[in-house]
């Protein structure tokens, strides 16, 4: 079981951002994960927030051996064949350690800054962002077609209901073989289910607090792959937990002996440092 880092990124500023990452690399951690959104949260007048994919990058050159990603991309904020041009370009930057986290937005974060009187980031942004869930399973389905083409073909065409591309080439192709891991973030509940057991390399079990709904949404993707002849051990998974050291220690323990992946720590912010210092986990 391999263990990684997140943090919720809002107020931080960049040398706060680096201290962290580079603490989790020197403590051993496999990886370091960023949020991505527009707003800081709750209230982004006072909470500023660095933009995601241009953070990562910058974390790629004050880092060496750390693997790197957002947990995760909301697919409606980029073009998805930019986006595929941009996770190459990161991978040759980094040296192969881009973790492509991706998924179809959600709306829990927008709709609390909305109770407090501000926007919708993706309305403030003039982001296509469908309010039906359903719509941004459609895009996020599309999205990665297109990506995992421009990464391993030479020359692209896709029509779509949301997205084209025509006689598009990405080059250079990513340092990692076939591309680089693609972990798709999601519940177990929903229909996103489909879109993992169909492109991702790694899922992301989001509002998997404990071992009865990290068993359920294992049995639930088993049966996705199943109906679609695929085998679920292609699919790494992966859980956060939350809370204090010691909390996530003990949630550590208790996934001990499950066949899970990787378990993204989050702990309380402005205590990650010190956490990090302070982690003896074996």
């Amino acid at each position: 079981m391999k263990i990684g880092l997140t943090i919720f990124h809002d107020g931080l500023e960049y040398r706060e951002i680096v201290a962290i990452a580079q603490e989790a690399e020197r403590t051993g951690l496999h990886s370091f994960w960023l949020i991505d959104h527009l707003h800081g949260s709750p209230q982004p007048d006072k909470f500023q927030l660095l933009e995601t994919w241009t953070l990562i990058s910058a974390l790629a050159t004050q880092t060496k051996n750390i693997r790197l990603g957002p947990l995760v991309l909301n697919i409606n904020n980029r073009n998805p064949a930019i986006l595929a041009k941009m996770a190459t370009t990161l991978d040759q930057i980094s040296g192969g350690r881009l973790e492509f986290g991706v998924g179809a937005g959600g709306m829990i974060r927008a709709r609390v800054q909305k109770r407090l009187g501000y926007e919708y980031e993706f309305i403030a942004y003039n982001v296509d962002f469908p309010i039906r869930f359903r719509e941004r399973i459609e895009k996020l389905n599309e999205g990665l077609e297109i990506i995992k083409k421009l990464w391993t073909c030479d020359v692209v065409t896709f029509q779509g209901k949301h997205y084209s591309v025509k006689n598009a080439i990405c080059l250079p192709k990513s340092i990692q073989k076939p591309y680089p891991p693609i972990w798709i973030g999601g519940s177990a509940k929903s229909k996103i289910l489909q879109i993992i057991a169909k492109y991702a390399d790694g899922w992301n079990i989001m509002g998997a607090s404990n071992i009865e709904d990290y068993r359920y949404g294992v049995k639930m993707l088993k049966e996705e792959c199943q109906r679609i002849g695929r085998n679920i051990d292609e699919i790494k998974i992966s859980v956060t937990v939350n809370g204090t050291l010691q909390e996530c220690v003990n949630q550590l323990h208790n996934f001990s002996d499950e066949h899970i992946d990787l378990v993204i720590l989050k702990f309380p912010p402005g205590k990650e440092i010190e956490c990090l210092q302070n982690l003896n986990y074996q």
